[in-house]
């Protein structure tokens, strides 16, 4: 009777080709399919059939040729005990079956780690024992089909865990963007609702002193005054507090920015603050960025705003605008040698409604730099500020650079819709 099996010529050859072909192998296809396959096709197997045991101690058989037609009669219990042998002991082994007809069978490991956990059965059509070379060249086989288990294995558990996790943090983000909204929604019906009673208060007062008040005494005209005031400081900060709630609210649109022509307007906006007073305004190199024009003109309006109000006790006031590129973004710089503040204090610095100075000697109502803060972050730069208390202070932020001088803007800004304020209705 002529052997089926592959002659020793082209058993390297054959070996060659299942190396080559289980390398390539996908995670997306079927390995113990495509290792049957290539079992038939490359070593002339009748068939192939892969074993393995339940946890519950059960052997079963998957992924064969031919089809489970022959599983019955595959399964004998001397072959369930020589699976278990090669399961435990991760060692070849060879039985004569007689089905279809009289083969030789090779149960090979199939090693996952330090685990067998396959076994592959290869039969061929002949009595006829297997040579070493061959069972070397089928443990070789066993050993990259294993490994290429593993991996696929691998890989699959790896998947399943980033989906999972990004799955949590669909959920986490969608939990977020929705207490954010409801956040903001309550922001700015609070702010709203506040308003009325608010301008009650000042317009009620306004009257009583305008019918009556040259009939009250000093003390009570100062009453009244102060009820007035603090009934418009109350509606500064909640349109500050509305400002700051609004940050979301609207997509920007980025465009290539002339930081250096908007640094001048604004200055030329804030003349009305400054009139009367001796400040030396400089500009320094200025590169252009890429940014929402409106938005990071309130940067600017609100740096430059606070630098004119905090050197008010000066004589003579500078601040200074400077910039300079660092890689893909740009960093910007507002100086001045106002009051400073004290580094202890930092933490407070970019926090809504925290003050840092005597509200008495410089007015406001701590929202401005929050504003800064999130208008930055919306278009993906960083916001930090360098102080000494009495020595000025430096704000420094960063924005994408204009794609004219890097090029090529690859900044994701270009391309994504942020969230930014909303003009009020």
């Amino acid at each position: 009777m002529e052997s089926s099996y592959v002659n020793e010529a082209s058993r390297h050859d054959a070996f060659v080709r299942a190396a080559q072909y289980i390398v390539r192998l996908t995670e997306q296809q079927d390995v113990y399919e495509n290792l049957a396959g290539l079992m038939v096709n490359f070593f002339k197997a009748t068939w192939v059939a892969f074993a393995s045991r339940e946890p519950s101690g059960e052997i079963n058989l998957h992924h064969g040729t031919p089809s489970g037609r022959c599983e019955e009669k595959i399964l004998t219990e001397d072959v369930r005990v020589t699976i278990t042998e090669v399961l435990e002991s991760g060692f070849l082994a060879t039985r004569l079956l007689p089905f279809p007809a009289p083969s030789m069978t090779c149960f090979m490991p199939l090693q996952e780690g330090n685990q067998t956990r396959h076994v592959m059965l290869v039969a061929h059509g002949d009595d006829l024992p297997l040579s070493k070379e061959l069972l070397d060249t089928y443990l070789a086989v066993a050993g990259l089909a294993g490994a290429k288990i593993e991996r696929v294995n691998d890989a699959r558990e790896l998947r399943r865990h980033r989906d999972h996790l990004e799955e949590l943090v669909k959920e986490r983000t969608a939990e977020l963007e929705e207490l954010n909204r409801e956040l903001e929604s309550f922001s700015y019906s609070v702010s709203h609702d506040l308003h009325a009673p608010l301008r009650a208060i000042d317009g009620y007062s306004r009257m009583i002193l305008r019918r009556l008040g040259g009939q009250f005494d000093e003390e009570t005209l100062r009453q009244f005054n102060l009820i007035r005031s603090s009934a418009q400081k109350m509606g500064t900060l909640i349109d500050d507090l509305l400002a700051f709630s609004r940050l979301g609210r609207k997509a920007v649109t980025p465009c290539d920015i002339d930081m250096e022509d908007l640094l001048r307007e604004v200055w030329e906006d804030l003349k009305a603050i400054t009139a009367g007073r001796r400040i030396g305004f400089k500009i320094g190199a200025i590169p252009r960025a890429m940014g929402d024009r409106t938005l990071i003109k309130q940067v600017f309006t609100n740096l430059l705003s606070n630098a004119v109000k905090y050197t008010r006790l000066r004589d003579e006031a500078l601040i200074e605008a400077t910039g300079y590129p660092k890689g893909t973004e740009n960093v910007y710089c507002i100086r001045d040698n106002g009051a400073g503040f004290d580094m202890a204090d930092y933490d407070k610095l970019f926090t809504v409604f925290q003050r840092l100075h005597d509200p008495e000697t410089f007015e406001g109502t701590g929202v401005g730099l929050a504003i800064v803060q999130r208008i930055v972050h919306r278009h993906g730069g960083r916001v930090w500020a360098e102080g000494e208390a009495g020595k000025g202070a430096t704000f420094h932020f960063t924005l994408p650079a204009s794609p004219s001088r890097r090029g090529k803007c690859d900044n994701p800004l270009i391309a994504a819709t942020l969230e930014v304020p909303q003009e009020e209705t």
